[in-house]
Formats: structure tokens, sequence, C-alpha cells
């Protein structure tokens, strides 16, 4: 095995890793506050659509995560690190 076949291994199991991290990762805070906002939700029906409005707002942010994490993986899997 070459240097070049190496670095190629290393560069897969780094992206598996990257992706599969911010995945499992923003899974978690997605449903953390899904749960957060059906237990408040239940507990204030009356504060049910603004509750609702920063729930989908901490949401989208919570998304932006493994966006970002898929772009700095396309670019350590296509970057060519030696040239």
């Amino acid at each position: 095995m070459n240097e070049v076949d190496l670095i190629d291994a290393m560069k897969l199991l780094s992206v598996s890793i990257l992706i599969a991290g911010a995945a499992i990762g923003s899974a978690t805070g997605v449903g953390g506050v899904g749960a957060k906002l059906i237990e408040s939700t239940a507990r204030q029906p009356a504060e049910a659509n603004m509750l609702q409005n920063k729930a989908f707002l901490m949401a989208g942010m919570l998304d932006a995560i493994p966006i970002l994490s898929v772009a700095m993986a396309l670019l350590i899997l296509f970057g060519d690190p030696l040239s």
C-alpha cells in the first residue's frame, strides 16, 4: 500500500465519521427540540403558536450543521493535499 492509497483511505474514514457524527447530533438535537415543544405546548396551550415558531427556528439552526459538515466533507474528499 503506497502513500496515496493510505491518504485516500484516511480521507474516506474521516469523511464518513464527519457526516455520521453530524447526522446523529442533528437528529438528537431536533428530537430534543420536538420533545420540549410538545411538553411546553401541553403546559401552556395559549403560547403554542409562539413556541412553535421558536422551535422551527431552532430546528432550522440545527439543520445547518449537517449541511456545513457535508460541505467540509466534500472539501476533504475532493481536495488534493499533495498539490
